[in-house]
């Protein structure tokens, strides 16, 4: 069987951004990784603006060292370098509409919390976006927020097809805290998880109902040893753009494994 038939042509790329930082290489490590196991090919990207030979020839060793640790990593998945002009968020935006999945570092060269060009990734792009931090990421459980919006739907459905992927158990988190919230709050998780062993008979579901005042410390609680945290972008407007809900914020903010923040199907970028 040759590469056409494994990677078809057609298939949407896993799409990677680099800018030369420990946590892009970690991004890459991750996408190569998910490329491999959805058998679909690799891009990685390097965004430039106005600048000298000097910033090319970075960007060149960015591209470089990228597709060597994506190599490390796997040696199957078709990579496409790539160096384009222009602003790194709206790139990766503009692109997230004909990939499968976007990877970014967290936070980039020199910034110990998230960026700009992640936040406005993370909350704008039309495809899951999965943030990596550069500290190791154990195969631990795939853990997912749950709630009854639209992305929350998605992001349970994105969990548990990573959860397969990765032969990881599932474990679906409704966080709630009034008292008379309660029954509603398991209700709901109920539901959500019966509709999602039907469908994915064979991974192992391990449903929690946390209470806690403070949602994302809710779902970090049972996220200390994940593999991959999960959660809808609940996104907001500020004027004509979206931004990402209080609680993705904070969890994308304070988690320290990779974070997918999950997109109501159907969203297109902007």
């Amino acid at each position: 069987m040759d590469g056409t038939d494994i990677y078809p042509a057609k298939a949407k790329p896993v799409l990677v951004g680099v800018d030369g930082s420990v946590a892009a290489i970690a991004a890459v490590r991750w996408a190569a990784e998910e490329a491999a196991l959805r058998r679909i090919g690799l891009e990685i990207l390097w965004v430039y603006g106005p600048g000298s030979a000097r910033a090319m020839a970075f960007g060149e060793r960015c591209l470089h060292d990228a597709s060597a640790a994506a190599a490390r990593v796997s040696s199957e998945p078709p990579r496409c370098c790539t160096a384009e002009p222009g602003d790194p968020a709206e790139k990766l935006i503009e692109r997230s509409a004909a990939s499968a999945l976007v990877v970014v570092g967290a936070g980039g060269r020199g910034q110990a919390f998230l960026g700009g060009v992640v936040r406005a990734v993370a909350a704008r792009s039309g495809a899951p976006v999965v943030v990596v931090h550069p500290a190791p990421f154990p195969p631990g459980d795939i853990v997912v927020g749950v709630d009854d919006s639209p992305s929350g739907d998605a992001a349970l459905a994105f969990a548990a097809e990573c959860a397969a992927r990765r032969d990881r158990p599932l474990t679906p988190v409704l966080v709630w805290y009034d008292h008379e919230a309660e029954s509603a709050a398991a209700k709901l998780l109920d539901a959500r998880v019966r509709v999602t062993a039907d469908v994915w008979p064979k991974i192992e579901i391990r449903p929690q109902l946390v209470r806690n005042r403070d949602r994302a410390a809710g779902l970090l609680g049972e996220g200390g040893d994940a593999g991959l945290i999960v959660i809808g972008s609940h996104g907001r407007r500020l004027g004509s753009r979206p931004i990402l809900g209080i609680t993705s914020h904070e969890v994308l903010e304070r988690a320290r494994c990779p974070v997918a923040v999950i997109p109501a199907a159907g969203r297109s970028p902007r």
